[in-house]
Parts: structure tokens; sequence; C-alpha cells
């Protein structure tokens, strides 16, 4: 084994302690750094966490549009014997209704969020 240190720990020059110190001061900083990552984490889960909640809320409404729409659709003709022309009927008018809940649970979502940065600005006035 050439070159390998016999006695290990003893010899080191200041180079090599001033090295040692320098890798321990970034390993320190980098787990600060991921103390406050891991900290600041619940409240990122709490934001994605109503995303997701708003999201499958979304989801849901347009579905049950589509099946409540295709079961009314299902029953009328079975009552009147028109099948399947009610079911399509009540299918796409269904969808047209959940496709309407969606874009206003979208908007009021929007609307109590407030404006995205920069829709607040005034308008520019030097268009030249």
């Amino acid at each position: 084994m050439a070159g390998a240190v016999q006695d290990p720990g003893r010899g080191k020059s200041d180079r090599e302690t001033e090295a040692i110190k320098r890798r321990l001061h970034d390993l320190e900083g980098r787990v600060r750094d991921a103390r406050e990552r891991h900290e600041t984490g619940p409240k990122d889960a709490e934001a994605r966490g109503t995303a997701m909640g708003q999201a499958l809320k979304l989801s849901t409404e347009l579905i049950a549009g589509v099946a409540v729409g295709g079961f009314i659709g299902w029953w009328l003709d079975r009552v009147f014997g028109t099948a399947p022309f009610l079911m399509v009927l009540f299918l796409l008018l269904g969808g047209a209704a959940g496709i309407i809940n969606v874009v206003r649970s979208a908007q009021k979502r929007q609307a109590e969020a407030g404006p995205l940065p920069g829709q607040d600005l005034p308008a520019d006035d030097d268009d030249d």
C-alpha cells in the first residue's frame, strides 16, 4: 500500500486541518438548510392538500352531473319506452350542467384567491 498513512490522525498539516474544518462547516450548512426545508414542509403539504381537495371536488361535480343526467334519461326511457333517445339527451344535459358547475366553482375559488401578481398594476401609459 504505497502512499497509505501508517498512523492516521498524526502528522496532519495545517492545510489538511483547514480542509476538514471547511468540509465540516459546509456539512453543517447543508444540515441546517435541510432542517429549514423540513420545518416549512407542513405549510406546503397543507396547500397541496387543499389544492387536491379542490381538484377532487371539481372532478366529482363533473362526474355527478353526467351520472345523474344519464340515470334520469335511462329512467325516462324505461317509463316511456323511447330507449336510448332520452338517455343520450340527458347525458348531454348532465354533462353541460357538470361543466357549468365546474366553471362556477373555479371562478368562485379564483375570486377568493385574489388577483395574480402583476394583475393589480396600473396600465402602462408610455406606449409610443
